[in-house]
Order: structure tokens, then C-alpha cells, then sequence
């Protein structure tokens, strides 16, 4: 799950607390119905403009929409694209290198 997608949980999940609708933080925003709707299905990004207002509209602060929690899901990293020569292959190699180190690393600790 990305940032985006904890900042939109979290969004959904204060409107559900405060029984507030789209309706409702459209009104308080001044964001229109649909676009707060495309905003929270992921459709649209959410300028962060559009965050201070909703963030006010919800009685919280901007942190606490941010913050994203621990879990304990493991990281998936996923490159795109392909290593065509020799150098961009050690590169890529060196890449894989650093973040097995870092991983062995964390667990040391």
C-alpha cells in the first residue's frame, strides 16, 4: 500500500466518525462533489491545497492524514525496464547489493 492509499483510508475513515458525506466536505471545502469522489477512489491526486482544506473540514491536522503507520507487510520493490548493457547490469547489481546489505543491516539492529 502506498502513502496516497493510507492518506485516502484515513480521510474515509475520520468522514465515517464524524458522519459526514461527500456531500458534507464538499460543502465545507469548497470542493466539488465529484472531484472530492474521484479524489478518494484514487482517480484524481490530491493537490496539497485540496489536503489543508479537507484537513480542516475534518477538525484534524495535515500530520495526522500523513502519517503513515507501521505494518509489519513486507516491502516489495519492483524495477521496470530492462539492463541492455554491460554497465547498466552492474549497475542494477550494485543497486540489489546495497538494499541486501540494508536489509541485513536492519535486522542486525
Amino acid at each position: 500500500m502506498n502513502s496516497n492509499e493510507y492518506v485516502l483510508i484515513r480521510i474515509k475513515n475520520l468522514l465515517q466518525e464524524q458522519g459526514k458525506s461527500y456531500q458534507d466536505l464538499s460543502k465545507e471545502t469548497g470542493i466539488s462533489k465529484s472531484l472530492i469522489g474521484h479524489m478518494l477512489s484514487g482517480e484524481r491526486v490530491m493537490k496539497p491545497e485540496r489536503l489543508v482544506s479537507i484537513s480542516k473540514a475534518l477538525n484534524t491536522e495535515m500530520e495526522d492524514l500523513l502519517k503513515v503507520e507501521e505494518t509489519n507487510e513486507p516491502l516489495e520493490i519492483v524495477f521496470r525496464g530492462q539492463t541492455t548493457t554491460r554497465q547498466s547490469k552492474r549497475a542494477f547489481e550494485s543497486v540489489l547489493f546495497a538494499i541486501e546489505d540494508y536489509v541485513t543491516m536492519k535486522q542486525v539492529k
